[in-house]
């Protein structure tokens, strides 16, 4: 399995439901593994900027998948957000 780096809420979305589309899993399915209800899912990987992370990381639960913090390689630039 590959990292993804995530720098913007944004991207956390998209990597989340790209990991649930591999997996075959629809919304409702991944969900129901941890309590949370379908529109919960399709709002976490639209605006999870705005989703608690109590949701975030049951969403990671669900997909099987952790959280890892490290420093970000030097790039020379601003932060992204």
């Amino acid at each position: 399995m590959m990292d993804y780096p995530i720098k913007t809420p944004r991207q956390l979305g998209t990597v989340l439901q790209g990991y649930r589309k591999e997996q075959r899993l629809t919304q409702r399915a991944v969900g129901a593994k941890v309590g949370l209800a379908q529109n919960a899912v399709s709002q976490i990987e639209a605006e999870p900027g705005r989703a608690g992370l109590a949701r975030i990381f049951k969403l990671l639960a669900a997909l099987d998948l952790e959280l890892v913090v490290r420093p970000r390689k030097a790039t020379g630039r601003q932060a992204d957000w």
